[in-house]
């Protein structure tokens, strides 16, 4: 059978952005996040303190399956549904409008850098979370546009957007989106009459249960933490545009405008009449689906709330099947300029990525263009402390007396306990352990000896504290994280013995 030439664009731009992407991930050492995820992920639990558990499960089932936690191997699986989502994209768009419209949807998913570099293979719930929302808003475009739409597409639809809520809370947009459609659209508001959209909550909350068992266990913690991240403390104007600057930055600013203009040109033309402009309804659709975490999540920023680059994403994830169509048809009618764009935003992004990629791997920017990093180099955090095991080893560290390892950080305790593996356990003895409050009870190491690890002025900051707890604490030495032979940081170790089991951990453990 021979492919359209459509599909083989898709295929190309999965196959090249697949490739580029197992490159870095076999090259990069684990970020923050990720070292975090894959440590507390060791220990199986309904949900986590952070997010919801699905990546945990995936990173679990690829160790145990594939018996490593090499970066790669644990990055193949997130790899892998990038390039399923990048399918996805493509056939949301050709759904909606028009097989090119898909293709250069797709293109510009992979060249945007928060979707294709992050979002596309490091170990983090978007991965699944954008996988899954494109998946059910499939179903959703059927349901909503196809009259012949099957019954049990409903309920599949809330099993897809219950997966997403398993990854990151963000897919419940997609309900909230969906229902803000039907609402505002006149011809279609009889559809909330109807069983379908109760049978996709009804299944959506079936699936999202876990993470309800074990925050109701856990008194509300993850909720509670990921809200408080968005209290409102007062108006903060100049917040709202480093927060739009940084939404811009990580789309990249030749996409982001693009996408941010087609975006607002749609939402304020409002819903359309579906038998006088069908595509106007499609538009007006993918804008209520789009709409929610972009504006939650910058309005959060306005009033003073702490926020994060990323989470609009999943809105302008949405919002990229606009700009697709937009591309296809000014290509249709002649027009030069959007191919320009889009083939120098191609070679300008893995430009882009070939110069942070290999800068994370060796540091040679920083001989090149010293003064960029006088405030910190932060691709330091991809690094992995495999400088740690050979120390340890060396001192015959640790020994039997030896029985757990503190961290002051939970930074330093995802990274400790990714490159130790499962030698001893971790314990992140501070104000913030994040889920490693819940894998130990301090109880458990009463009376026991520890190895005190982590970076050096965390830890001088934490000992004076530590010595409370335990009947002594010696300095045994310090080993470099280094790359390519220089040393970047510091890590101290510390012998402690004798520790007193009362050190109380936050989150009503």
């Amino acid at each position: 059978m021979k492919l359209k030439s459509s599909t083989m664009a898709v295929l190309g731009i999965i196959l090249i952005g697949s490739l580029c992407r197992m490159m870095l991930a076999g090259t990069i050492g684990l970020g923050v996040d990720e070292s975090y995820a894959v440590s507390v992920a060791r220990q199986l639990s309904l949900s986590y303190f952070d997010h919801p558990p699905l990546h945990f499960w995936i990173i679990w089932l690829t160790a145990q399956l594939s018996g490593t936690e090499t970066p790669l191997m644990l990055r193949l699986p997130f790899i892998g549904m990038f390039a399923g989502t990048t399918w996805l994209m493509y056939r949301i768009g050709t759904r909606l409008f028009d097989e090119w419209s898909g293709v250069y949807a797709a293109l510009i998913l992979n060249i945007s850098a928060v979707f294709s570099l992050s979002t596309g293979s490091w170990i983090l719930p978007d991965g699944p979370l954008v996988f899954f929302m494109l998946s059910a808003t499939l179903l959703l475009i059927r349901l909503t546009f196809e009259s012949a739409a099957a019954w049990y597409l409903w309920p599949a639809a809330g099993l897809l957007i219950g997966l997403g809520m398993l990854a990151k809370y963000h897919a419940i947009f997609l309900l909230v989106g969906s229902c803000i459609f039907y609402l505002t659209t006149k011809e279609r508001a009889h559809v909330l009459r109807t069983a379908g959209p109760y049978l996709t909550l009804t299944a959506a909350a079936l699936v999202f249960l876990p993470v309800i068992l074990w925050n109701q266990e856990h008194h509300w913690t993850s909720f509670l933490f990921q809200g408080g991240r968005g209290t409102v403390k007062e108006f903060a104007p100049l917040n709202l545009l480093k927060n739009l600057a940084g939404q811009t930055a990580w789309l990249l600013p030749w996409m982001a405008l693009p996408l941010q203009w087609i975006l607002l040109k749609a939402v304020f033309s409002g819903p359309g009449h579906p038998r006088q402009s069908p595509n106007q309804d499609k538009l007006w659709f993918l804008c209520c689906l789009a709409i929610g975490p972009i504006a939650l999540f910058t309005l959060i920023a306005l009033w003073g709330g702490q926020g994060l680059f990323h989470w609009q994403a999943p809105g302008y994830l949405l919002a990229i099947p606009l700009l697709g169509r937009a591309a296809a048809g000014w290509i249709k009618q002649g027009s030069k300029l959007p191919q320009v764009w889009l083939g120098s935003s191609t070679i300008l992004f893995l430009l882009l990525i070939a110069l942070l990629g290999t800068h994370t791997a060796t540091g040679w920017l920083r001989h090149v263009q010293p003064d960029w990093f006088k405030q910190g180099d932060p691709t330091i955090e991809a690094l992995n402390w495999d400088s740690l095991p050979p120390y340890l080893e060396a001192n015959a560290l640790p020994n039997p007396e030896t029985h757990f390892i503190v961290t002051a950080h939970w930074i330093d305790a995802g990274k400790t306990g990714y490159i130790l593996g499962r030698q001893l356990p971790v314990v992140c003895l501070n104000s913030e352990p994040h889920h490693f409050a819940f894998m130990h009870k301090t109880t458990e190491f009463t009376g026991k000896n520890a190895l005190i690890i982590g970076r050096k002025a965390i830890i001088e900051k934490a000992l004076p504290q530590y010595r409370s707890h335990f009947s002594s604490v010696q300095f045994l030495g310090t080993t470099p994280v280094v790359r390519t032979g220089i040393p970047e940081l510091e890590l101290v170790v510390f012998y402690a013995t004798n520790f007193d089991g009362r050190f109380s951990l936050p989150y009503g453990q």
